[in-house]
């Protein structure tokens, strides 16, 4: 099995299949030695799997790897395969394998990356020739930073410098930095190289570079390439529904604002949000107005509604988070009411003013004798009316019905009974 010549630090594979025609499992075992001594050394060959067990019937698919790191005079070696229970007429099974390293003037010890394969699914295939450096950014106005290593294996050193090629069709604010745009990498030694990435705008950005090497009159290509995630920051619930209050009444609700991602977030609430339309008064409040979400957990913020007018509310609370480059809303709907009624006194039905006592005088009569005044509630609101009666303690007044609820539209009579069974004087009697 000969392999073509390979760069340092890069690698070549071939694949070869093994069939086991038995009525058993077979059993294997690899080992792989120097050709010429017989001691185990597998220089810069692998392969895999090493161990394991072809059931009855089945091939399984092997990968032998050549990947030099080094320049040697021979990379012979021999692969041998350790078979259980194998048929001693059988001849072992044995693979001679050969390779030849080229030394490169420089190689980047750079990250895997599925770009390349991900454009090719959406019909854009990139460049062979282009090396890729990738990023991912959480949220945008951030800066991030990717670092690699460039390997001089040479005998000297040389000079090096980056260049970003201009795209005259977009010509945006640039989103990438080099660095380190020149510099020196000694013989056998290693030089960082260090990019940046500061989106300002969600989606996937790309920029041409060619890292030379002018002593050499050698060039390579990049294509630094970059992907703005929004932060998965959230509210459990986009909207808060309070209904009727009655004015100066207080209802609260409490939504929280969850962050899943693995770092913490800070908020804030927009105050021009919180406070709405002019005509809302100081109705609503939020608490807290700023903070920080843990990495994987949650804020409570607490919503107060409390109505000044009689209107209907809706409010859109901006909540501001670092990274997010839209904010996030929380709708907030609400109505402030009040009580419309009227109130008439005996059967003449005098209409009572507020701060103004309606007197009911029962006269002189029986005792055991009954008296009775009667009231009215007018209920010319929009909503039910609930009332209760407060009053003083007194045996021989009764109020029907002491507590109840006056349809919307609606009108109520209550009557107001004396009924004394002895000697008594009312007087000044309240309610």
């Amino acid at each position: 099995m000969d392999f073509k010549p390979t760069l340092m630090y890069a690698q070549r594979t071939h694949k070869f299949t093994i069939k086991n025609s038995s009525l058993i499992s077979l059993h294997f075992n690899f080992k792989i030695t120097n050709a010429a001594t017989g001691i185990l050394d597998a220089g810069a060959f692998s392969i895999f799997p090493k161990k394991g067990s072809i059931a009855p019937g089945c091939d399984d698919n092997f990968l032998v790897r050549f990947a030099p790191m080094e320049i040697e005079p021979d990379f012979s070696r021999l692969i041998a395969a350790n078979f259980l229970h194998l048929d001693p007429e059988q001849p072992p099974l044995e693979i001679r394998v050969q390779g030849v390293a080229e030394r490169p003037v420089i190689h980047f010890e750079l990250p895997p990356s599925a770009y390349r394969e991900r454009k090719e699914k959406d019909m854009t295939p990139v460049d062979s020739k282009l090396k890729i450096i990738e990023f991912e950014s959480l949220g945008t106005s951030i800066k991030n930073t990717r670092r690699f290593m460039a390997v001089n294996p040479t005998g000297q050193g040389y000079e090096f410098e980056w260049e970003e090629v201009p795209d005259e069709a977009h010509k945006n604010k640039p989103v990438f930095k080099c660095l380190t745009q020149r510099g020196v990498i000694l013989s056998g030694k290693k030089s960082e190289m260090v990019f940046e990435y500061t989106p300002d705008q969600v989606g996937e950005h790309e920029s041409r570079w060619i890292f030379r090497i002018p002593a050499e009159n050698i060039s390579q290509d990049f294509l630094v390439v970059g992907r703005v995630n929004e932060p998965n920051v959230l509210f459990e619930t986009g909207k808060i529904k309070f209904g009727p209050l009655l004015l100066q009444g207080k209802n609260r609700e409490v939504v929280s604002l969850i962050n899943q991602e693995h770092i913490p977030f800070s908020f804030n609430f927009a105050k021009e949000s919180v406070k709405g339309s002019p005509d809302y008064g100081d109705s609503l409040r939020v608490s807290p107005m700023s903070g920080v979400v843990p990495a994987g957990s949650q804020v409570p913020v607490e919503v107060l509604f409390q109505p000044k007018l009689e209107l209907q509310y809706n409010y859109n609370l901006i909540c501001n988070v670092k990274r997010k480059a839209r904010p996030l809303v929380l709708n907030v709907k609400g109505e402030g009411y009040k009580i419309h009624h009227s109130v008439f006194a005996g059967s003449l039905r005098a209409e009572m003013q507020p701060g103004e006592p309606h007197q009911f005088d029962f006269g002189e009569f029986f005792i055991n004798e009954r008296k009775t005044k009667k009231l009215v509630v007018q209920n010319s609101g929009e909503f039910n009316l609930d009332f209760v009666w407060k009053r003083q303690i007194n045996k021989y007044i009764s109020i029907s019905p002491e507590t109840g609820s006056v349809p919307k539209g609606e009108e109520l009579e209550f009557e107001i009974t004396y009924l004394p069974i002895g000697e008594h004087n009312l007087k000044s009697y309240k309610l």
